[in-house]
């Protein structure tokens, strides 16, 4: 079967109100592999070692020390040659030294390249669709009291529709500079943090814990790529401040991922200690399962991790069909459609959307073509309510967006103390356990794409775990 994927509206198609939305049309299938960063490694070491001697360690061999973590004996390092890596897989105490694998944000529609364009909507105050899809925040359902890290590519210290953290070494973090500003230069993680908590005021959007506290760590750069290394500094991060902060972070967003190498496994993975000790304080991760449809969930890292709550993406709400696609009898896709796009697996905690919609269309001179809609959210210097498009005019979607949704309910269920917290693990069990057993329409959503099996190669799992709901 042909794998059909994407083709751009041109720019000369905006005054005909089909702004920048996906077009579906034929590209040839490409499977997904990890990539290494070149001269960067991670040295993990013997259970007990300490930072000091992991420092002379690397040294001694003649590389640079990067990052020297907390959370787990390794460090991340740069070798000049690949003589060095030899050394130090020679070096008493080391373990093995690993490639620093390269990892992108969840988004479908554009990788790299520069911040993103944006284009505002409406300057008056809306909800998003996938907010509603979840349920709006309520008084005392709105996230308030509850810490969050958004591990990203930062967020806009300036945007009038967000209230974080201080941009502090006390309650901040830039993984890839450490010790300088982690103020957004992709656009991505504003985005994610609008959906996760935008005001709600009069301007722009609402997200699902409006009164949550957001607090900023920046790993991946202005090219929303970023490495092994700089991801587990985040994450070390939150685990010697999750506590030292007010209110305490208690969730974790990680938009972002890469597939398993080859050889690699989820026990085995340099990620699995930092992932285990946030597990065993009780702070819930949530990360987006990945965009590719030929996937399961646990090939990806971190999503595949049994510790964390791994999130699919729906559609929102119910598209149109006036026309045939490309000469295919393709029903118009309903709400809490399976994105075609989204990675699945039995080991997904939930769904939630990750797009607005998808139209099936006659666009006159391109014919019939499918319209497939992204997220409305804060964007980087832009203060209404907005569209993140990719530097090709794409609208960007993906189970980059699903998680945030996730992660404002995570946020409003443990303000309402419906799980138990500071619990260690029981924490994230009780809130996914919480999450599963109200999730709406379980049983029935997510329901089948029509572009499944007949233009996306998409598998569906057989599990319908239902569509998140936040806490009334």
């Amino acid at each position: 079967m042909r794998r059909y994927s994407i083709s751009l509206l041109l720019p000369a198609m905006l005054s005909s109100g089909a702004f920048a939305q996906e077009l579906i049309g034929p590209a040839p299938i490409t499977s997904q592999r990890a990539t290494a960063s070149a001269n960067d490694y991670i040295v993990v070491f013997a259970q007990g070692t300490s930072p000091n001697v992991r420092a002379n360690v690397v040294v001694a061999a003649g590389a640079g020390l990067r990052h020297n973590y907390i959370g787990m004996d390794a460090a991340a390092v740069t070798v000049p040659n690949t003589n060095v890596v030899e050394t130090l897989k020679r070096s008493a105490g080391v373990i093995r030294v690993v490639p620093d694998f390269i990892i992108h944000n969840q988004t479908k529609g554009g990788k790299g390249g520069p911040p993103p364009t944006t284009v505002t909507f409406d300057t008056r105050q809306v909800i998003p669709l996938g907010v509603q899809r979840v349920g709006p925040p309520a008084t005392g359902s709105d996230g308030a009291g509850i810490g969050i890290a958004v591990v990203d590519s930062g967020i806009d210290f300036n945007h009038p529709d967000l209230d974080l953290a201080p941009d502090t070494s006390a309650s901040a973090f830039n993984a890839i500079s450490p010790g300088a500003s982690c103020q957004d230069d992709g656009g991505h993680g504003t985005h994610i943090s609008g959906i996760i908590a935008a005001l709600n005021n009069t301007i722009g959007v609402v997200g699902v814990a409006p009164a949550a506290t957001l607090y900023c760590v920046k790993v991946l750069g202005s090219d929303l790529t970023g490495t092994d290394s700089n991801l587990l500094a985040g994450l070390d991060w939150v685990l010697q401040h999750h506590a030292s902060v007010n209110p305490p972070i208690r969730v974790v967003n990680l938009s972002l991922g890469r597939p398993l190498d080859t050889g690699e496994t989820l026990s085995t993975s340099v990620f699995r200690p930092e992932i285990q000790s946030l597990y065993k304080l009780g702070i819930v991760v949530v990360a987006s399962a990945g965009n590719d449809p030929t996937m399961e969930v646990t090939q990806f890292v971190p999503a595949g991790f049994p510790e964390v709550l791994a999130v699919a993406s729906t559609v929102a709400t119910n598209g149109i069909r006036t026309c045939f696609l490309a000469g295919l009898d393709i029903a118009p896709i309903p709400a809490d459609a399976a994105s075609a796009f989204t990675t699945d697996g039995a080991t997904v905690t939930i769904s939630a959307p990750g797009e607005e919609w998808t139209d099936i269309v006659d666009l006159s001179l391109l014919g019939c073509e499918g319209l497939q809609y992204g997220t409305l959210s804060t964007t980087l210097g832009t203060g209404g309510a907005t569209r993140k498009l990719a530097p090709s005019l794409v609208e960007t979607r993906g189970t980059s967006f699903s998680a945030p949704l996730v992660t404002g309910t995570v946020a409003r269920v443990m303000q309402k103390l419906l799980v138990p917290l500071d619990a260690g693990s029981a924490t994230v069990e009780g809130v996914r356990n919480w999450l599963q057993t109200n999730a709406s329409r379980v049983g029935v959503a997510p329901v089948d794409n029509p572009l499944g099996g007949t233009i996306y190669p998409y598998s569906f799992d057989g599990v319908r775990e239902g569509i998140a709901q936040a806490p009334k």
